[in-house]
């Protein structure tokens, strides 16, 4: 199965769009997201579920991401770990959209019952 992510999230007028098992029951542990930013847009929050950790990486632009105590800017190619029940702030720091994937799984053998 085929999902254009980016055309996904345009088409739900989301800033983000995810594929893994709600859409394909093929898929067990992974999921792949994509999304964006507008510009100079702050306060973003990201956060995986419990159980989860995920990597997000950059595909353009440059963000700020504030951790509990740390904050790191992140550019185009750049990616950085998301470990489970983290809370996560992200900040656009240009004047135009910046676009980022989001790659997550399970941090322990678990079953969705979707």
């Amino acid at each position: 199965m085929i999902v254009n992510l980016k055309q996904r999230c345009k088409e739900t007028n989301e800033r983000e769009f995810y594929y893994g098992a709600k859409l394909n029951k093929d898929v067990k542990d992974a999921y792949l997201g994509f999304g964006y930013l507008e510009p100079n847009e702050k306060n973003r929050k990201i956060s995986p579920g419990k159980g989860h950790e995920e990597i997000l990486m950059v595909l353009n632009g440059s963000l700020r991401a504030q951790f509990e105590s740390d904050e790191i800017t992140i550019t185009d190619g750049d990616a950085f770990h998301i470990p489970d029940r983290s809370h996560v702030i992200l900040e656009n720091l240009t004047s135009k959209r910046v676009t980022f994937v989001i790659a997550g799984g399970h941090t322990k053998k678990l079953f969705h019952r979707h």
